[in-house]
């Protein structure tokens, strides 16, 4: 006969209670390597930048505002698309092609 243990009131096998206390624990183990993950992300994916760069004013700054630089227009360029999958109306007024190489 198996052992029994008192859960909350509940007379339970041990073999139950300890499977239910193994997969609590894997749960918890799991759902904080989860999070951990989020919170470790930048050490893992460090580009060598160091962080964010914050520009400093250096010298004397400048009572005239200086000239922006006017933008320039993007090229159209004409895409066929006639036997390609997508989805959205046909007469949007933006199309986005999208090409990959996967190998």
């Amino acid at each position: 006969m198996a052992s029994k243990r008192n859960v909350f009131g509940v007379w339970l096998p041990t073999n139950i209670v300890w499977a239910a206390a193994s997969a609590a624990a894997l749960l918890i183990v799991g759902v904080g390597l989860f999070v951990a993950g989020f919170f470790t992300q930048d050490l893992v994916n460090d580009d060598g930048s160091g962080g964010a760069a914050v520009a400093q004013p250096s010298g004397t700054p400048s009572a005239q505002p200086t000239a922006q630089a006017s933008p320039t227009a993007l090229p159209v360029i004409a895409v066929s698309v006639d036997d390609a999958p997508g989805w959205g109306p046909s007469d949007a007024k933006v199309t986005v092609v999208e090409f990959g190489d996967y190998q």
